[in-house]
């Protein structure tokens, strides 16, 4: 069964939103459009005195490893909504993710506020396109996609907390069109590349359109 918050429990109150990964490009897009949305925003980050962000809006900035547990926990207090923009560093034969999102999913069960999830995840896992698996495996590697792969199966597993799960297609940082398509079904052709302001659009829309819940949704450009 999937949580229910109370609707008043937002009168009159900005809902919170988290997001892991705010230094990246696609928390910074994100971040920016949770602020201009009216939302309060918590940004996660392992060093804060990097963190810059491109507009002026206050954020408060939580330094934490989103593979300590400890840290999501504590970020976590007080939080609505959780977005996970996280992604594996570029160091080869790290991965974070399936450890990340474990941590963030544990944490949200325990959580007293019992925030919203959205998770990242990517196009090709799920059965969701065979051919960008294939592709993704031979441009990064089997680990780094079965890590991708591990991440969502632990936020799918998570049976008490409400989530969605967003499989972007290839991203890109041209200019946001504002506006995505849904991918309805597994596609065996590459899907249009999308621009990360437009991820993260979809990313703001799930904050309160609830419709989704429970969901692993693709995304495309249009």
């Amino acid at each position: 069964c999937w949580i229910s918050l109370s609707k008043a429990k937002y009168i009159g109150m900005k809902k919170t939103v988290l997001v892991f990964g705010a230094y990246g490009k696609l928390g910074t897009h994100v971040v920016n459009q949770a602020l201009d949305k009216g939302y309060k925003v918590k940004a996660f980050v392992r060093n804060p005195e990097k963190y810059t962000r491109t507009k002026g809006q206050e954020v408060e900035i939580v330094k934490g490893d989103a593979t300590n547990i400890t840290d999501v926990k504590h970020a976590m207090e007080g939080t609505d909504v959780v977005v996970s923009c996280l992604g594996n560093p570029p160091k080869k034969g790290k991965y974070i993710m399936e450890k990340a999102h474990s941590n963030i999913m544990s944490a949200a069960s325990d959580s007293s506020s019992s925030p919203r999830c959205l998770m990242i995840s990517s196009i090709g896992i799920g059965g969701s396109s065979w051919l960008v698996k294939f592709l993704l495996q031979k441009i990064g590697g089997k680990e780094g996609f079965t890590d991708f792969e591990n991440a969502e199966k632990r936020v799918l597993q998570q049976n008490n907390v409400s989530f969605v799960v967003i499989r972007p297609a290839g991203l890109t940082d041209k200019k946001g069109k504002g506006k995505y398509s849904l991918i309805t079904k597994p596609t065996v052709f590459f899907p249009k590349f999308i621009s990360r302001s437009d991820v993260a659009t979809f990313f703001i829309d799930c904050i309160s359109n609830t419709s989704h819940d429970g969901k692993a949704i693709m995304i495309e450009g249009i």
